[in-house]
């Protein structure tokens, strides 16, 4: 029997189509709506998500399938979203959403869910996800981290920071044209860092 004609009934069960992401994306903004009005705490928006997933008889790589097509519909690169995550430590290849069952956790493992949700169900209404970039100066005039988000510009350095600097300035000026119009400059200059 030749290969061409063997079906593959994983990858049939596991692709996705636009209705997929269509219900899937109604879902996700009655949820959202729900914890914007204070209807629904974090902890239970996530518990809604593997509701969503076990009530649909979605398996795991199908569910990622649908966030990424999800993502792509807004403008969103997915491999970038995974990038990001690896760098707050998160390897979502690694996660398995399978084993979120309470019955298959440590006591460890709960816990950090239950801190997690406090977190959130406390702080979450005053909590804004934001989208920065970031660079650096290190030269003989500065030593500065750069956060920049849209028109803001903060400035941090552990020493004095040096306005005269001519790449500094070459940088600030260089941005400010991209807007066309004035940016707000924040100088958090003689930070102090230490671990919590």
């Amino acid at each position: 029997m030749s290969d061409d004609r063997i079906i593959d009934f994983n990858e049939l069960k596991n692709k996705v189509k636009d209705t997929d992401v269509d219900k899937f994306e109604q879902y996700i903004y009655n949820l959202y709506f729900s914890v914007m009005d204070g209807r629904m705490s974090m902890a239970e928006f996530s518990r809604k998500i593997f509701d969503y997933m076990n009530d649909n008889n979605i398996s795991q790589e199908k569910f990622m399938n649908i966030q990424k097509k999800f993502m792509e519909r807004y403008g969103m690169d997915p491999d970038e979203v995974e990038k990001q995550l690896k760098n707050f430590g998160i390897d979502p290849s690694t996660l398995n959403m399978g084993s979120i069952d309470p019955s298959n956790m440590s006591e460890e493992q709960l816990n950090n869910i239950k801190k997690t949700a406090g977190f959130y169900e406390r702080y979450g209404m005053k909590i804004q996800p934001k989208s920065c970039i970031s660079t650096s100066i290190k030269n003989d005039n500065n030593d500065i981290d750069i956060v920049i988000d849209q028109e803001k510009v903060i400035l941090y350095s552990n020493k004095k920071i040096n306005l005269m600097d001519a790449e500094l300035n070459e940088f600030l000026l260089s941005y400010k044209n991209m807007f066309n119009n004035k940016i707000r400059v924040v100088l958090c200059e003689s930070c102090t860092e230490y671990d919590y």
